[in-house]
């Protein structure tokens, strides 16, 4: 009697709240960019939108059933932290199965945030339902197809097009960008499909290359018998913390404060036209009770710089279209194999990873400081222990891996949450600066991981009802030089953010930022390198609001920098975005327009904006100008949808020209036009 009453309490609040999957102006495309945004906001790597993409894309069509999740699976919400999912099985545990979506009110640590983000890709059923047989005509009636054609192009003239006496300088293609890819996917159990790419300034008929300068095929069945997943063509591999396999999508420092640790997903298909980081062949993982074990091989060329049978670097823009670029394309043949098992049991999970690269030729960098530790030869075998427990309150996670040299590297963490409202993450990092993988990707302050020891604590808590606030404390140290620092140095950041949820349709935060770090000093004149401090602080405050047919976003984003106690130089950065949607024709539009200042190159902004279906776009702001575009997505009918965006930056600091070398554009504004198709049947 007590748990219906609850039943009835939470149905009630929430019908009063006017809960629903997805809201009026918003649809699951813009829902999952806007997920991806906070992890891209606090970084200015390159992150792989396309992948995270099309991962919550089909969980939004083949929903999770709550009482049938496994942890695995209930970790592919990013949104989600492992208190949160830890909380959910162990309410499933306690009460038995979810008669009900409301009944998630209940779940200890799951605010109305949460909830609502996670409705597009869950549901509950009965917890009985077996994996089903896979029947020929099922497959071609049910399955369901896509195709994308993209094409982009900058309206200005770069300088790489431009005819000069140096031939070996100019693009040796159009300033045309294309992309083709072909999707088939019969709900999670079958999924293939090819990609293909032409970047602009590469050559599509010509005497240098003809056709595609990339080409994808991939495949993946998923729970055949005894078989969870087989992988053919291009896939990635992820297996603990990622110290060892980190080849997906990798959790940084944003302000998912609580979202430090990596997921070991296993095998997955790729289908990016991002052209590094994946690997190419074939790889399954079998299930036998409560062990997984997964193999697999891989073998493609990859870009590097060859001479007399040795390279300098793995080139990994994927970029050809000069002719030196183009010598670089496909000289060294890499082979990658790799074995994982785990252990699952209950609250405990065991992993064990091990993988061995083998090149044809010796990679052997230019002799610098910097890379003085990086690995050289033509073989590496790489291992790790994994692990992951809860014990009460407590959850402890972490992965420690050795190299075939005896350079390591560890992760630990533990996240805990003493009240409903509240909850803590601790985590401590060491990497040698021998350790220098291939495939790793981990949470550190640097891309590359080596050479850093760091602590990083973060904390979460609802104060009052429809409040937030999560902040985090990173402290770090490299005990050797690296690039762009010529001396062993130490940082520190600092972040807080506010969240204040008033209604469905009015949000708003405020995020306080600080870091402090070491940098080499200008025109320093010394013999011995010397570093000196960078202390930077930033503000960013966030409105969104809609209004009927209308959704409108306002940013106010500042800062100030201080190198080595010379003056505060700043950065200000505003926009206001409009998004309508037509009621009588199916069109949404989407405009912005954005101003900057920013005094010097440390002062930079990187604000992400709207895009066409599967891009992400971060553009970096330095110097003085405005910004504006439009987004437009027009569905012709059910299954024929168009994007097209228009874009321009204007700058306003009198500079003559855009960029610089084979990008240089005369003038001072760049201009882009990008349009995609896409048809599903």
């Amino acid at each position: 009697m007590k748990r219906f009453t609850l039943y009835i309490f939470c149905l009630v609040v929430l019908l009063l709240t006017d809960l629903k999957a997805q809201e009026k102006t918003n649809t699951i495309e813009q829902f999952i960019a806007d997920i991806f945004e906070q992890y891209a906001a606090e970084t200015d790597e390159s992150l792989d939108f396309e992948s995270f993409y099309e991962e919550l894309m089909e969980l939004s069509y083949n929903p999770l059933n709550l009482n049938k999740a496994t942890k695995e699976e209930l970790d592919k919400l990013p949104f989600l932290t492992d208190i949160q999912v830890e909380n959910i099985l162990f309410y499933i545990y306690r009460f038995g199965n979810f008669q009900t979506v409301y009944e998630l009110q209940l779940v200890d640590g799951l605010d109305m945030t949460d909830i609502r983000r996670m409705l597009p890709f869950i549901y509950v059923g009965d917890s009985e339902v077996k994996s089903q047989k896979i029947y020929g005509k099922e497959i071609f009636k049910y399955g369901k197809n896509q195709i994308l054609f993209r094409v982009d192009r900058g309206l200005e003239t770069k300088a790489g097009y431009l005819k000069t006496d140096d031939n070996s300088t100019q693009y040796l293609g159009s300033a045309l960008y294309n992309s083709l890819k072909y999707q088939f996917r019969f709900k999670e159990r079958i999924k293939f499909g090819f990609t293909m790419e032409k970047d602009a300034g590469e050559q599509f008929s010509g005497s240098s290359h003809t056709g595609y300068d990339f080409y994808s095929f991939h495949a993946q069945l998923n729970d055949i018998g005894k078989v969870k997943t087989i992988v053919a063509g291009d896939f990635r591999a992820n297996y603990g913390q990622g110290l060892v396999l980190g080849s997906g999508f990798g959790m940084g420092k944003s302000s998912y404060v609580l979202k430090v640790n990596s997921h070991g997903t296993g095998l997955k298909k790729y289908s990016s036209t991002s052209e590094s980081n994946f690997f190419r062949g074939a790889g399954a993982t079998m299930r036998f009770g409560k062990f997984d074990f997964s193999v697999f091989y891989s073998n493609k060329n990859i870009d590097g710089d060859t001479l007399n049978g040795n390279f300098a670097s793995i080139y990994k823009t994927g970029l050809h279209r000069t002719i030196a670029e183009f010598k670089k394309k496909n000289t060294v043949n890499e082979q990658v194999e790799g074995f994982n098992t785990t252990f699952t049991h209950a609250n405990l999970q065991l992993g064990f990873t091990i993988v061995h690269t083998a090149f044809n030729h010796n990679l052997e960098p230019e002799p610098a400081t910097y890379n003085h530790f990086y690995f050289k030869g033509d073989e590496q075998t790489t291992g790790g222990l994994s692990y992951r427990f809860r014990l009460s309150k407590f959850n402890f996670f972490g992965e420690t891996a050795l190299t075939n040299h005896y350079a390591s590297a560890t992760v630990n963490g533990i996240t805990f949450s003493p009240l409903s409202q509240v909850s803590f993450v601790v985590l401590n990092r060491y990497f040698s600066p021998e350790y220098d993988t291939f495939y790793a990707t981990a949470f550190s302050e640097s891309s590359r991981i080596n050479n850093e020891n760091g602590f990083y604590l973060g904390m979460e808590m609802h104060p009052f009802k429809k409040w937030k606030i999560a902040a985090y404390a990173d402290s770090y140290r490299f005990p050797w030089p690296k690039f762009g620092v010529d001396a062993p140095s130490v940082g520190r950041d600092y972040l807080m953010q506010i969240d204040y949820a008033a209604r469905r349709d009015l949000t708003m935060f405020w995020r306080f930022k600080y870091e402090e770090k070491q940098d080499n000093e200008s025109d320093s004149g010394q013999t011995m390198p010397l570093v000196v401090p960078l202390h930077k602080g930033s503000i960013r405050y966030q409105l969104n609001y809609s209004f009927g047919n209308f959704s409108f976003k306002n940013i106010i984003d500042g800062n100030l920098v201080q190198k080595n106690h010379s003056a505060m130089k700043y950065g200000l950065c505003a926009l206001q975005d409009v998004s309508y949607s037509f009621t009588s024709i199916p069109l949404k539009i989407d405009f912005r327009y954005l101003f900057f200042d920013a005094v010097d190159y440390d002062n930079r902004f990187y604000v992400y904006e709207k895009d066409i279906l599967y891009a992400f776009s971060i553009p970096m702001y330095y110097g003085k100008g405005s910004r504006y575009y439009i987004n437009m997505k027009y569905d012709l009918n059910d299954r024929i949808s168009m994007w097209l965006k228009l874009a321009q930056t204007v700058y306003a600091d009198d500079r003559e020209t855009v960029s610089s070398g084979n990008e240089e554009i005369q003038g001072n504004r760049r201009s882009d036009v990008r349009v995609m198709l896409r048809c599903q049947f």
